[in-house]
């Protein structure tokens, strides 16, 4: 349980905290504190640091992964499920397949008889 809560704390961190705070160092850069007091005093200042400092993050996460694989861009968890293969569903798949063969054979053999009887009327001619 405390793994859990730690992983999903480092996950925060990593995906709202740290682009929030490197757009803040971002605006800082840019337009000093006026800039970051203008963003704060918009409708929404908290998606407008994390957009701005995005990429910024993203070469933080980077190098951190590179000092420490997977500290920067954590595995995240998934549930997977596997569908057991019946006997019935093979046979049944194969039959299908054997049955679509069969009736692109018959195909092809309809065409070749096409073809050859209308190049013998060609010559003909």
């Amino acid at each position: 349980m405390a793994k859990d809560q730690f992983r999903d704390v480092h996950l925060f961190a990593l995906e709202s905290v740290l682009p929030f705070g490197m757009g803040i160092i971002n605006n800082a850069r840019t337009g000093g504190l006026q800039k970051i007091m203008n963003v704060f005093k918009s409708k929404d200042p908290f998606s407008e640091f994390q957009v701005d400092g995005e990429t910024s993050a993203k070469t933080v996460r980077d190098k951190i992964d590179q000092l420490i694989p997977g500290l920067g861009h954590p595995v995240l968890s998934v549930d997977v499920t596997v569908e057991e293969n019946n006997p019935d569903s093979e046979i049944k798949n194969q039959d299908s397949l054997i049955s679509t063969l069969t009736r692109i054979d018959i195909q092809l053999d309809e065409l070749r008889h096409y073809l050859n009887n209308d190049s013998k009327d060609i010559d003909d001619k």
